[in-house]
């Protein structure tokens, strides 16, 4: 990724459809969500997930600390 508007076309690309989605965090601990990308605003999107809803920025997106990947 080179812009943050790849980062977010990324992401608004797979809106809707189910993902998994991994978070890169401190002490190479990675958490990972599955759920439906059911909304996007201006820096972040929201996912749904069978326990509630968690959000992310897509600055993460593009530095890679976040990984979307389809189902």
């Amino acid at each position: 990724m080179r812009t943050i508007y790849q980062a977010k076309e990324l992401v608004h690309s797979k809106f809707g459809k189910e993902v998994i989605v991994k978070v890169m965090g401190l002490r190479n601990k990675i958490d990972r969500y599955e759920g439906i990308i059911s909304e996007c605003y201006r820096n972040i999107f929201i996912l749904k997930t069978s326990r509630g809803k968690k959000s992310f920025n897509y600055c993460d997106v593009l530095i890679g600390n976040i990984k979307i990947i389809e189902k």
